[in-house]
């Protein structure tokens, strides 16, 4: 399944530098996005919430997107294969909202279907956790004719705990496998784009604080940095933006009662294809995340692939 993702993506990345020609008088103006903050490390993020902040080419719009995770992992403690695979789906709905000239609001609601193949099937469906997130511009492109502008962007997030936490999910190779943490969690994150004619270089980090919930659990707070490379092309009314980028993402221990459970940190790298299209009202893209290397909770969770589009309408006249 991976390999016919990733050869798709490749396809349409590099299918519009043929496709389209440059508008070299502008670029579209690129808009800071929330990042999700429903679960753990490898658990029910539903896109850039353990991957990062980016930007979209609207910035007023409501929509909806659908990410898809596969993974494999041990059966449980005993096992000495990576025998289980564990499929992760998410649809959410999501709105961003301008509030002020440099502020904006953004509000997203998962929901969830995963399932577990192995010795035993499960699977658990159901409303994840509310997100809101507060979006402060600092820089701004100006209007003007230099071909080389800034933006700078930062970011406070809360996800709000109304998603069930299943206490004996957590006690598997996986304890991600929820529908959310149970805790209330906060997010900072900082955004910094250079552009130059049509094309640009973004960097994107954002830090996880993860809470304590009701059953004294606690999902290690997780560290994700992002650099990529984007390029517009235009064609009559149609928009389309090129991404390719590297993507690191740290995950610290879970702990319980204070205590720090063996083998729940971990982290992962990967090399990211998206494509993004704009036209008329509506705001369209495609993502896939390779992993490089993958080493999560101690190798009895591998990373296999990562997969999402969305669409959104843009409410700007």
């Amino acid at each position: 399944m991976s390999t016919r993702y990733f050869n798709f993506i490749l396809l349409l990345f590099f299918s519009t530098f043929g496709w389209a020609k440059t508008d070299n008088d502008s670029i579209l103006p690129f808009y800071f996005t929330d990042t999700e903050l429903d679960c753990d490390a490898c658990g029910c993020a539903a896109t850039s919430a353990s991957n990062g902040i980016e930007n979209l080419m609207a910035s007023n719009f409501i929509g909806v997107r659908y990410f898809h995770q596969f993974y494999k992992a041990k059966e449980n403690v005993f096992s000495n294969q990576l025998s289980q695979k564990q499929s992760f789906n998410t649809i959410q709905l999501w709105a961003r909202i301008p509030i002020h000239k440099k502020i904006d609001v953004s509000v997203s609601l998962p929901y969830h279907f995963h399932e577990k193949n192995g010795q035993n099937k499960t699977s658990i469906s159901g409303i994840g956790d509310l997100n809101v997130m507060g979006i402060i511009k600092i820089i701004q492109p100006k209007e003007t004719t230099q071909s080389i502008k800034q933006s700078l962007s930062t970011a406070v997030g809360v996800k709000i705990p109304i998603a069930k936490f299943n206490q004996q999910n957590a006690e598997t190779t996986n304890p991600s496998f929820q529908l959310g943490t149970g805790s209330w969690d906060t997010q900072f994150a900082l955004n910094y784009q250079l552009t130059y004619s049509n094309s640009s270089v973004q960097f994107v980090t954002d830090y996880n604080l993860k809470g304590e919930n009701k059953k004294q659990y606690k999902f290690g707070n997780q560290w994700n940095q992002l650099v990529q490379i984007q390029h517009l092309f235009v064609q009559k009314n149609v928009k389309l933006l090129g991404k390719i980028g590297f993507q690191n993402e740290l995950y610290y221990a879970n702990e319980q009662f204070n205590e720090k459970i063996p083998k729940s940190k971990g982290d992962a790298q990967f090399l990211k294809f998206g494509v993004e299209g704009a036209s008329n009202r509506f705001n369209y893209g495609i993502e896939y995340y390779q992993p490089i290397k993958s080493n999560l909770n101690s190798g009895e969770v591998e990373i296999k692939n990562r997969f999402g589009v969305f669409l959104n309408y843009n409410l700007s006249k």
